[in-house]
């Protein structure tokens, strides 16, 4: 093996350890923070006699450190390894190409200041700013501990793993489309055990990191702080007119997301970091959901951060997860092959790693299927035609009970069929299908749950919400009570207070 190439090695793993611990112990105090403010809500709006979500033993979870460690994975693996990434190969280029310029290195620090600014610019973010700090920090003091790499250019098997990297990209690329998620996780994560593993754990702990940087409009409930006497004819048509919107009333909660001051014929809304919109009392009546959006928009802090985040999920964990694989390929092949057989038996293994992860994408790419052939694709010997054909039925909107492989579905041991299973009977004239959609609310895997709330709420049916909300009530799954809650919604069910708490 070339001097160059375990110098390389040597010095990506510790600099990359270093910013992902790191991302992950800022993460995980976010999470908790953000966490801590959750619950001080939830009791709030539950003290003030609403409905709360989370609530029972999901809105328990939120003073663990497991929900705090676990949500925090969701930002480590996102923008802690696009940092870590692009920290690391900055880096390494500047050393190799530019020789340690010392006009390059300020020229990187430059860029590093203005993402800084960037995630600022709406108004100052604790945590997120940790995070562009601390991440690179880490990365790059792992990285100067080590000794400079072999000078001369870096060996050949570099540039066979940057091509194989692309090469998996190009080709990853073909699939993206507004379905690409969904086809990934019924085809990749639920038809196997490890990959359902993979899928609860995301549904599991993915919100506790989603609510940390939430913009308002983008929160289920959010709570109000009025500074009017509750009493009066005006306060109470306000604060009616909010909680039709989810903006919920909570008077012994005083660091609520919104604060509203009457001012004779204006409204002042206050954010709870202490950004301001000034709205006219009529044209806030006329269209409060314009409104609260304007002001969602004008106090949103995180919005440059979450931009950020996606576009870490979307390249840094990729890049990570083929760094990841790549190194233990290599470690393992330079023990037994010569460093030019090694590099490419190294790339070798990647490629058909995503080759092998790419093939069940490919094959269930959704196709067409006739109107004739839908009955037949539902009786399939292939569940993969079989979850066509319930994906083209929800599409389509065609009752699914009227098909004689109903029955047979319903009881079907995959989760990809039961979850297409319950979308599609969102559409079906048949009453007794109603019955059946509530036995899937209570389906032991809660994407299926999920999308039998979602079918619950498209076919207007009222009974299921005293149903719905008893069920809510027993789960400790969040993500299963969110989509009960807009199932709710759906029914024309609206938040009131009990009058325990009048």
């Amino acid at each position: 093996m070339a001097i160059g190439d375990l110098s390389v090695r040597k010095r990506s793993l510790l600099p990359l350890a270093a910013g992902l611990i790191t991302a992950q112990g800022i993460s995980t105090l976010f999470v908790w923070h953000s966490n801590a403010r959750m619950q001080q809500s939830v009791d709030a709006i539950e003290t003030a006699g609403w409905l709360a979500v989370p609530a029972g033993p999901a809105a328990a979870t939120l003073n663990t450190m497991g929900a705090a460690c676990w949500g925090g994975l969701f930002f480590t693996l996102s923008i802690g390894a696009g940092l870590a990434l692009a920290t690391w190969a900055a880096l390494y280029l500047w050393r190799w190409l530019f020789r340690g310029s010392p006009r390059l290195l300020g020229l990187l620090a430059a860029i590093w200041l203005v993402l800084l600014a960037a995630v600022n610019a709406r108004g100052w973010v604790l945590f997120p700013s940790l995070l562009v700090l601390g991440v690179p920090l880490a990365t790059a003091a792992a990285a100067m501990h080590h000794p400079a790499a072999a000078s001369g250019r870096p060996a050949g098997r570099w540039l066979v793993s940057l091509l194989t990297l692309v090469l998996l990209a190009a080709i990853w690329a073909t699939q993206f489309e507004p379905q690409a998620f969904s086809t990934v996780r019924d085809h990749l994560l639920l038809s196997n055990p490890m990959g359902r593993a993979v899928n609860d754990f995301y549904y599991r702990y993915t919100l506790y990191a989603a609510e940390a940087f939430k913009s308002f409009d983008q929160k289920t409930l959010r709570t109000l702080h009025l500074e009017a006497d509750a009493h009066t004819p005006a306060a109470r048509r306000l604060a009616l007119v909010l909680a039709n919107n989810d903006v919920l009333e909570t008077p012994r909660w005083r660091h609520a997301d919104l604060t509203v001051r009457p001012l004779q014929a204006r409204l002042l809304f206050v954010s709870s970091a202490g950004k301001r919109l000034e709205i006219e009392q009529g044209a806030f009546f006329s269209d409060p959901n314009r409104w609260l959006r304007a002001f969602s928009e004008t106090t949103d802090r995180y919005a440059t951060f979450r931009q950020m985040t996606f576009a870490g999920l979307l390249f840094g964990f990729p890049i990570l997860l083929y760094v990841a694989i790549h190194g233990l390929a290599g470690r393992i092949t330079d023990r037994f092959l010569q460093d030019r057989t090694a590099a490419w038996v190294a790339a070798a293994v990647c490629l058909a790693v995503g080759l092998l992860l790419f093939v069940p994408i490919l094959a269930a790419r959704p196709q067409a299927i006739p109107a004739g052939a839908l009955g037949p694709a539902l009786a399939s010997g292939d569940w993969r035609q079989r979850v066509a054909a319930l994906r083209q039925a929800e599409k389509e909107r065609i009752d699914i009970s009227g098909f004689d492989q109903y029955r047979v579905l319903l009881n079907s041991p995959r989760v990809a069929e039961r979850y297409w299973l319950a979308r599609a009977l969102a559409f079906s004239r048949n009453a007794a299908t109603h019955a059946d959609l509530l036995a899937l609310a209570h389906d032991p895997h809660p994407n299926v749950v999920c999308q039998a709330y979602y079918a619950l709420g498209r076919r207007g049916d009222r009974s299921a919400i005293s149903v719905i909300k008893d069920r809510m009530a027993q789960s400790d799954h969040w993500y299963t009570q969110w989509y009960g809650y807009r199932a709710l919604k759906g029914l024309g069910w609206r938040q009131t207070r009990s009058t325990s708490a009048l």
